[in-house]
């Protein structure tokens, strides 16, 4: 056995030691069963790795690569967490020439939490660091038939991206694409994004809204991003009525195209 075959083995140790009960899928936040993991809650998880966290960054940028593609081969849920964890810690090191890697490791993510982990602590530091590849990789992502890449082609634009105000027309372009998207998940991504990219470039996002009440976007989409809003500027994005010359409902349930 290598010793990256064996440092995963140790921390899927460790996490079954820690867990309540053996892998199982989670229904709680997952509608279908394909997030499948060990009874652990987040404090319990983030203490295991902490406790592994010397030994990882003593190895080699490129064993932390193996490293985190062995754990997300495991299958499980906090595996893959714990992969993207190692991801996190090597991020500085990752350049345009890892994407292709780290596109096949996302091949692996089973549900909304590893999309929103892996963007907030890798794909934003890369988003800054290289901005071209990475968006080239969201590009990607946003085409994708894989529902989690899709969200997390938008998802990537949430919080402190998105407030900076600097990536508001790439926001907006991949947003576009995902509006009318088959998976609920996915539209929920795009309103996340469009909520925080309007914290970045409030009237500009605010009428993008406005024109996705009137063209009868999903109503998770356009509720979820106005979130912030409130009193007059909230109650006139909800006034806003679908235009008499757009589509119907055909148009609402459109199939992702592939």
């Amino acid at each position: 056995m290598s010793a990256i075959a064996e440092l995963a083995g140790e921390v899927r140790a460790a996490i079954e030691a820690a867990a309540t009960g053996p892998p199982v899928p989670e229904r709680k936040f997952n509608k279908n069963d394909e997030f499948v993991a060990f009874g652990l809650n987040t404090p319990a998880w983030r203490a295991v790795m902490r406790g592994f966290r010397p030994r990882i960054q003593a190895l080699s940028f490129e064993a932390r690569l193996q490293l985190a593609e062995a754990l997300f081969a495991e299958g499980e849920g906090w595996l893959g967490h714990s992969g993207i964890y190692v991801l996190a810690l090597s991020v500085r090191e990752l350049g345009p020439q890892h994407l292709e890697r780290l596109d096949r490791m996302a091949d692996r993510f089973t549900g909304w939490s590893h999309v929103d982990d892996v963007c907030i602590s890798v794909l934003q530091p890369l988003l800054l660091a290289h901005r071209d590849a990475t968006l080239g990789l969201l590009e990607r992502w946003n085409r994708s038939p894989n529902r989690w890449k899709r969200r997390a082609s938008v998802v990537a634009f949430v919080r402190k991206i998105g407030e900076s105000g600097e990536f508001t027309d790439d926001a907006l372009r991949l947003c576009e694409n995902l509006v009318h998207d088959a998976e609920d998940l996915v539209r929920k991504g795009v309103g996340w994004a469009l909520k925080d990219v309007m914290r970045g470039d409030h009237d500009r996002v605010l009428t993008y809204v406005k024109e996705l009440r009137r063209r009868g976007a999903p109503a998770v989409i356009t509720l979820y991003a106005i979130r912030d809003l409130k009193g007059a500027e909230r109650t006139e994005v909800l006034g806003e009525k679908r235009s008499s010359d757009n589509p119907q409902k055909t148009q609402k349930t459109q199939k992702h195209r592939t």
